[in-house]
C-alpha cells in the first residue's frame, strides 16, 4: 500500500513539473518555486522525464520534448475532432478567419484554422513570430496562467510587432486582469498591420491552456464586435460543456 501511495505521488509531481513546463522554458529553481517542491526532488523528476525524452534539460533550463510533443499531438488530434463541429459553426455564424489554439513555449500555435471565405480576408503570414502578448488568443491563454507562468512567459522586455504592440510588462499585466474580468481579449493592429482579432479562453479541466479567436480586416472589425462576441460565447460554451464545464 506504502508503495502504491508512493507511486502515486510520483506521478502526481511529475504532473505538476509538466504543467509548468507547458508554458515556459524555465529553470529548476523556477520549476521548485512554482510547484512548492524541494528543489532535490525536481531536480531527480527531471532526470527521470528527460530520460525518457519528456523534457529537455539544456544549460538554459528545462522544457518539453518531442516526446511530450508527440503526445500532445495525438491529444490535439482526438480534441479536435470533438470540437471541430463548433468550430465550423463559428465559422458559418461569421464567415471570417476563425482558429482553435494553445500555447507552445513562449508562442501561440495553432491547433486547427478555418479561413474566411469572403473577398477581403485575413491569411497569416508564415514565419512570423507568434508572441503571446501581441495576440488576442495568446492574450486569452495567458488570462488562464497563473502571475508567475505569465511573467515567465512575457519576460522583462516583450516582442515589439507593430506600432501598437504594448510592450510594457505593467500594461500588460492590467490588460490580461481586464480580459480576466471580460473573458474577451482583442489585438488592435498588435501582432501586425491592418489586422485585428478578438479571442476567448478554452478552460478544460486537467488541460493547458487553449483559445479560440476570429480574425478580421481593422474595417470590419469594430462594427462586427457583438456578433463575434455572441459567436464566440456559443463556440466557448459547446466547448467547455463537452468536459462537463458550464
Amino acid at each position: 500500500m506504502k508503495s502504491d501511495e508512493n507511486s502515486m505521488q510520483g506521478v502526481s509531481r511529475a504532473a505538476a513539473i509538466l504543467r509548468v513546463l507547458s508554458s515556459a522554458h524555465v529553470s529548476l529553481g523556477y520549476i521548485a518555486k512554482a510547484t512548492g517542491l524541494p528543489r532535490s526532488t525536481v531536480q531527480r523528476l527531471v532526470n527521470a522525464l528527460a530520460v525518457e525524452e519528456l523534457v529537455e534539460v539544456t544549460n538554459d533550463g528545462v522544457s518539453l520534448s518531442w516526446g511530450i510533443m508527440r503526445l500532445a499531438d495525438a491529444a490535439q488530434s482526438s480534441l479536435l475532432d470533438k470540437f471541430r463541429s463548433a468550430i465550423e459553426t463559428m465559422f458559418q455564424e461569421t464567415h471570417e478567419t476563425v482558429d482553435f489554439s494553445t500555447v507552445y513555449g513562449k508562442e501561440v500555435t495553432y491547433i486547427e484554422k478555418i479561413h474566411s471565405d469572403q473577398e477581403i480576408r485575413v491569411v497569416p503570414k508564415a514565419g512570423r513570430p507568434m508572441p503571446l502578448h501581441a495576440m488576442s488568443n495568446g492574450k486569452a491563454m495567458l488570462s488562464i496562467m497563473s502571475k508567475s507562468e505569465v511573467q515567465a512567459v512575457i519576460g522583462s522586455q516583450p516582442l515589439k510587432m507593430t506600432s501598437h504592440t504594448k510592450t510594457n510588462v505593467k500594461d500588460i499585466l492590467n490588460e490580461i486582469e481586464t480580459i480576466r474580468a471580460t473573458g474577451y481579449a482583442y489585438d488592435f493592429e498588435e501582432h501586425s498591420e491592418g489586422i485585428c482579432c478578438i479571442a476567448t479562453p478554452i478552460i478544460l479541466p486537467g488541460h493547458r491552456p487553449y483559445a479560440i479567436s476570429i480574425t478580421v480586416p481593422f474595417f470590419r472589425f469594430e462594427q462586427n464586435l457583438p456578433l463575434f462576441r455572441d459567436a464566440l460565447d456559443q463556440c466557448k460554451n459547446k466547448i467547455e460543456s463537452s468536459f462537463g464545464k458550464k
